[in-house]
């Protein structure tokens, strides 16, 4: 069959006919760019405005990449979508004003996706003069990312076979007739309405800090202040969820143990003042004894703090928006106690290399 064969030709109109639709649905796609991936933004949310949910692992990274050359960044916070609320500005007044603090972190992020964070950084010439990792047992004990167009590794980072697998989980997701419903609805309207936030479709408006990579759900914080947060729907994803007497299952294996070291390797080589938080889930599980030696053994016991369990803080629901995300308010309150004295201010460049052998 040659082009000039009238079957190859009719084939060929066919072929064409068929695969209009979706030709046009890969135009939206690339030209409306619901998910922030197609192309770079200076801002990557619109303050007040109801947006659908992006991968802040993506946005992290991207928004890093073009604005790096002009900040040139020595101080990071890393960590999943619990560290949001540990602001650079509160950060700042401990470690100084004159560092220039970047908040890097991923919706459900894994171990394997910090530590490919870290590496992007140190490999981007950065100094890392500062760092704090707000960890839990579920960031810790992963170390590939959650399947998922919200959770994959963005490209910049996962290399060619990472970025044919990120694109695909976001065509994907925006094929869902759901989420096209609602994102057209709120397009075509403007308005958001309450269907798309019970379905997770939507997310409501926030307040962006690009330099920094932080947002405010100021939302929520009016709606706790006002003492309209807490409705019977709210206040029942509390219930059952509370474990105190128990501990989580040691997470930390070689796969997860080599991950760590790499970190360490790389804030041993910045001489990085160092501290990790473990963040205080609602549900009071304890880490695990043996996976916290492990972190005391890389990173130093002075540099490690253990909010996990029973406390007064996840005995009280009001210190959380739901289970597994705390307010802000809480994170100023850790790092306020983690910062308080001078003498747990000790440099990974200080602390014996030899600790990297885990016995």
């Amino acid at each position: 069959m040659t082009p000039h064969n009238p079957d190859f030709r009719r084939f060929f109109v066919r072929l064409l006919v068929f695969s209009l639709p979706m030709l046009c649905v890969i135009a939206c796609y690339v030209a409306l760019d619901p998910f922030k991936v197609v192309w770079h933004y200076e801002r990557y949310f619109e303050d007040n405005t109801a947006h659908p949910a992006l991968n802040m692992g993506n946005v992290s990274t991207e928004n890093f990449a073009g604005r790096n050359p002009r900040k040139h960044y020595n101080a990071f916070i890393f960590g999943n979508s619990r560290s949001q609320y540990w602001r650079t500005d509160d950060w700042q007044r401990h470690i100084g004003r004159d560092n220039r603090c970047y908040h890097y972190y991923g919706n459900g992020e894994s171990l394997g996706g910090m530590e490919r964070y870290v590496r992007f950084v140190n490999a981007s010439g950065n100094r890392i003069d500062h760092a704090l990792l707000v960890v839990d047992a579920d960031l810790l004990g992963q170390t590939k990312s959650h399947s998922g167009h919200l959770f994959c590794t963005p490209p910049r980072v996962a290399g060619l076979g990472g970025a044919v697998r990120f694109h695909a989980d976001n065509f994907t997701a925006f094929l869902n007739p759901a989420f096209a419903r609602a994102f057209l609805d709120l397009l075509f309207t403007g308005r958001m309405k309450d269907y798309m936030l019970e379905q997770s479709l939507i997310e409501q408006p926030v307040v962006y800090h690009p330099d920094a990579n932080e947002v405010e759900d100021r939302m929520f914080d009016q709606s706790i202040s006002h003492g309209t947060y807490y409705t019977e729907a709210r206040l029942s994803r509390f219930r059952g969820v509370q474990h105190p007497d128990s501990i989580s299952p040691p997470v930390l294996r070689e796969e997860n143990i080599r991950l760590l070291q790499s970190i360490a390797r790389i804030f041993r080589q910045h001489g990085t003042s160092c501290r990790i938080a473990i963040s205080p889930l609602y549900n009071q599980i304890r880490f695990n004894p043996s996976d916290l030696r492990v972190l005391h053994e890389l990173f130093g016991e002075a540099n490690v703090f253990d909010f996990s369990g029973t406390s007064h803080i996840t005995s009280d629901l009001h210190n959380y928006y739901e289970p597994s995300h705390y307010i802000p308010a809480v994170a100023r309150q850790l790092m306020d106690s983690i910062y308080g004295g001078t003498s747990r201010d000790v440099s990974l460049q200080h602390h014996d290399a030899a600790k990297e052998k885990l016995p």
